[in-house]
């Protein structure tokens, strides 16, 4: 597990805190790493897949205002 280099963002999702950290990466030349953890559960993602994940959740957030017309 890569140190911590920075928290870049925190929230409460069904009435638990979470916090979504950066890291350095756990081997040289690695990429860097993304936590999203909270006192229960930790997910660990490389930064390009966090990105592509954070990408699709927006995409899908822009479709369902379009399909709703919000």
């Amino acid at each position: 597990m890569g140190e911590k280099i920075k928290t870049l963002s925190k929230g409460k999702l069904l009435d638990t805190e979470f916090e979504i950290e950066l890291n350095h990466p756990t081997v040289t030349g690695a990429e860097q790493q993304i936590h999203l953890q909270s006192d229960k559960y930790r997910f660990e993602l490389d930064k390009s897949d966090f990105i592509s994940l954070a990408f699709s959740v927006l995409v899908a957030e822009k479709n369902l205002r379009n399909l709703k017309k919000l």
